[in-house]
């Protein structure tokens, strides 16, 4: 498991036994991490305005810069990186280092991103509280009104899980749009995940820790 450390500016990597290595430093605010199909890491290094990559032998690049407070990244079945630019407004997508097309725009602080099976993009916007729904070729539509969402993840049931920060909630929405409570009482969680056995993990930033919930019907 892969976590950006905001306010140490670092990569750290955490090992099944609870081991934690930092592999990469020296960036400004880093929110957001994807992994490419060869190992290589891309981070949101939102205070710097750019897309770092982070080789499987530690080397670090800009992968891309002039991108406008970047929070949220991730890659699509096609192979595109889409980057959530906060302070713009907008989703964009690049293809080897070249942006080939805004996914949306005109959105208030969008803050998350997941990809369904049929090639919906599911985009948070925090400060609009709302989740969004964009299927290509329709306009976007509100999928969920969720109180300052961060960070999106499908789980294995296909119900999305999205965290709540400002007020200390991890929720679940069901395919109609239905949110349920799953967590409350936390110190800012962000960015849900999952791994292949069906885990879920949650970044408590205000408590500088992570959590790992294992259930049946995630």
């Amino acid at each position: 498991l892969y976590v950006a450390e905001q306010s140490g500016g670092s990569v750290a990597k955490l090992s099944r036994d609870g081991r934690i290595v930092r592999i990469a430093k020296g960036f400004s605010y880093p929110h957001d991490l994807a992994i490419d199909a060869q190992g290589n890491l891309y981070l949101a290094d939102s205070g710097a305005n750019r897309i770092a990559r982070i080789s499987p032998s530690g080397e670090i690049s800009t992968y891309l810069d002039k991108v406008q407070f970047p929070v949220d990244l991730d890659f699509n079945p096609q192979g595109e990186l889409l980057v959530c630019e906060l302070y713009r407004g907008r989703v964009i997508a690049f293809k080897e280092q070249q942006m080939v097309r805004v996914v949306a725009s005109g959105l208030s602080w969008p803050h998350g991103l997941a990809f369904g099976k049929q090639g919906e993009i599911f985009i948070n916007e925090n400060t609009g509280n709302r989740i969004n729904k964009l299927v290509p070729g329709r306009p976007m539509q509100r999928f969920a009104e969720v109180e300052r969402p961060v960070g999106l993840a499908f789980g294995p049931s296909g119900d999305l899980f999205v965290a709540q920060p400002q007020v200390g909630k991890v929720s679940r929405i069901k395919p109609d749009g239905t949110r349920i409570t799953l967590l409350e009482g936390l110190k800012e969680p962000r960015d849900p995940a999952f791994d292949a056995s069906g885990s879920l993990y949650v970044a408590e930033t205000g408590t500088g820790r992570i959590l790992k919930l294992t259930g049946k019907n995630w």
